[in-house]
C-alpha cells in the first residue's frame, strides 16, 4: 500500500505557497515542493496542463494517480473535509426523539 503524496508547484515568496507547505506539514503530510521561480515557461506548461490559473498548484500523488486538489483555498477545503488521522473512533449518533 503506498502513502499519498502531495505535490506543491510554487514560487519560493509566494504567500499562499508557504502557506500550504505549513499546513501540510503542521498535519505531517508527506509534500514536495517544485519550485518554479526561473523558468516562466515551465510556470506555463503547468497551468496548461492541471488546467489552473495561479500558483500554488497541488496536486495529490496516489500511487499512478495524480489527482488535481487546486489552489491553497481547495487545498484547506479538502483537507478539513477528511478525517483526522489516526481517528478511528465510531461518530457519536444522536439520540432520537420520541413523538410528542
Amino acid at each position: 500500500m503506498s502513502k499519498d503524496i502531495y505535490v506543491i508547484y510554487g514560487i519560493t515568496d509566494c504567500p499562499a505557497c508557504l502557506r500550504a507547505q505549513a499546513d501540510l506539514m503542521q498535519r505531517d503530510i508527506e509534500y514536495a515542493f517544485v519550485e518554479t521561480d526561473f523558468s516562466k515557461s515551465y510556470r506555463q506548461l503547468l497551468k496548461e496542463k492541471f488546467n489552473w490559473p495561479t500558483f500554488p498548484i497541488v496536486v495529490k500523488l496516489s500511487g499512478d494517480e495524480e489527482t488535481l486538489i487546486g489552489g491553497y483555498d481547495d487545498l484547506l477545503k479538502f483537507l478539513n473535509s477528511r478525517p483526522k488521522y489516526g481517528d478511528y473512533s465510531t461518530p457519536i449518533q444522536e439520540k432520537k426523539k420520541e413523538p410528542t
